[in-house]
């Protein structure tokens, strides 16, 4: 697991209504926790980009604090300007996770009525766009390993991203994506967004694979999860800090802390067929 992605802190466990004591097993979980093996083994895989091959959230998090950095020594005077940029940060997410477009009107609410500061903070978020962003450490050895793992022919791998092509498109080759996968299927280049099933059956298609064969690979309930589950290919939910699925929909077939993990569940699977 990437440093820049902890788990949560270790706490007291409380059980029902706040009670202190072991939290109640939880069945569903426990078996989508399990390490046994993808039953048959996918020929294809399928993975998310964002937040689940590269760290967006904490590349995002650290433009924001250098954009807004100037704004909360201000408003922090001789103080401590880090619960201040802290502040600004979890507003500005609150508001809109991607976009810069409310950085005016959110330090106009925080008692910065300045454009000439919040152009600035606009300015250096969005030419810095990448700024930050790299791979989980472990991403690049495990996908080269998942090729292989089980035995048997190298199965293919593929990635199905959503946001604007141009944007997706540089970033892809800022990670070099293209060297570790077979093909890259990006929503503004395609025209359909996750979780639209329809950009899962253009990947099969790339990926010369039906939805029995394939397994796809996000950290995304709502785009993630749901069109793998539309278009019917299993799921695996990479879920770093450990938080309850939230429902009401079926839970994905397996879960993962981080995508060492994988290995596990295709390495003792039967090879896939030629």
């Amino acid at each position: 697991m990437d440093q820049t992605r902890p788990f949560p802190q270790a706490s007291t466990p409380r059980g029902p209504a706040g009670s202190v004591g072991p939290v109640p097993a939880d069945p569903a979980r426990q078996r989508r926790h399990r390490a046994e093996p993808l039953t048959p083994a996918p020929r294809l895989l399928l993975f998310d980009l964002d937040d689940t091959l590269c760290d967006y959230t904490s590349a995002r998090d650290q433009r924001l604090r250098r954009a807004f950095g100037p704004a909360a020594r201000r408003l922090a005077g001789r103080g401590d300007p880090a619960p201040v940029l802290d502040r600004l940060v979890a507003a500005s997410v609150a508001v809109h996770p991607h976009g810069a477009d409310h950085f005016a009107d959110l330090l106009r609410e925080q008692g910065i009525d300045e454009p000439d500061l919040a152009e600035a903070a606009v300015d250096w978020y969005r030419i810095n766009r990448f700024h930050g962003l790299t791979m989980f450490a472990d991403a690049a050895a495990t996908v080269a390993a998942l090729r292989t793992a089980g035995g048997g022919p190298p199965r293919r791998v593929g990635v199905i991203t959503n946001g604007p092509a141009d944007v997706q498109r540089a970033k892809i080759e800022l990670l070099a994506i293209e060297r570790l996968v077979d093909f890259v299927v990006i929503s503004g280049e395609f025209g359909v967004w996750k979780p639209d099933p329809a950009i899962f059956a253009e990947a099969l298609r790339l990926g010369g694979a039906t939805a029995a064969d394939a397994v796809f690979v996000g950290d995304s309930v709502e785009h993630d999860m749901a069109g793998a589950r539309a278009a019917g290919i299993r799921s695996v939910w990479v879920n770093p800090t450990g938080r309850p699925w939230p429902g009401p929909d079926a839970p994905p077939d397996r879960e993962v802390a981080d995508l060492s993990a994988l290995l596990p569940l295709l390495e003792a699977a039967p090879a896939p067929a030629p």
